[in-house]
């Protein structure tokens, strides 16, 4: 697992890190991304981790960058998947028969949107206004002296 970690240090966070149970514990996070996931796989409690994170900063900075990675990974499936797609089987009479490539355009969209929010963002308004079109006025009305007489 350290030799995995020592792979995945992009930024030399870990390289500060002695303790051999929070380096492969943070491999383990920038894999999955989950720290249940990292937990499990690694035999070390989540609270441990919690404890780390609250007790070490160069642990807590290292957690982020293991984030991050976990972070990436993520995208660059979101982006395989919407780009390169994935083959999936196709089926007659209860035998498969071939497959066919699917793509997914909704990923491709998230990742427009992050990658040029300018150009791809959702374009709403709202305008509010009072009576009849006229500006919409606030007025603040204690209890007890609204219409209903506060009842």
């Amino acid at each position: 697992m350290a030799q995995e970690l020592d792979k995945l240090d992009k930024t030399g966070q870990y390289k500060k890190i002695r303790n051999p149970r929070k380096r492969a514990f943070l491999a383990a996070l920038a894999h999955t991304g989950n720290v249940t996931e990292a937990a499990d796989i690694t035999h070390i409690s989540r609270s441990s981790h919690y404890q780390w994170l609250e007790a070490d900063p160069v642990y807590a900075a290292a957690y982020k960058d293991a984030m991050e990675q976990a972070a990436q990974r993520l995208e660059a499936e979101a982006k395989r998947r919407a780009v390169e797609g994935v083959e999936e089987p196709v089926f007659y009479q209860g035998k498969q028969c071939g497959t066919i490539r699917r793509y997914s355009d909704t990923l491709l969209m998230f990742l427009l949107k992050g990658a040029m929010p300018d150009k791809y963002k959702e374009r709403t308004s709202t305008e509010l206004t009072g009576a009849g079109g006229k500006p919409l006025t606030v007025a603040f009305i204690p209890p007890g002296e609204g219409e209903d007489g506060g009842t």
